[in-house]
């Protein structure tokens, strides 16, 4: 399958997309993907949370 029209679930919404359309974040030994900004900021901020309660 070719990547443009390869399909991904958006890490936080679970919305199906394009992956050629996708923001990503990448980790040491992950890749996470989002839909649009609003979702990267939501998992930022979560993650950053998380973080502060441990």
């Amino acid at each position: 399958m070719k990547e443009d029209t390869e399909k991904i679930s958006c890490h936080v919404c679970k919305k199906i997309i394009p992956k050629a359309a996708a923001l990503h974040s990448e980790g040491q030994e992950y890749v996470v993907h989002f839909c649009n900004v609003e979702c990267m900021d939501y998992w930022k901020k979560d993650k950053e949370s998380k973080k502060k309660k441990e």
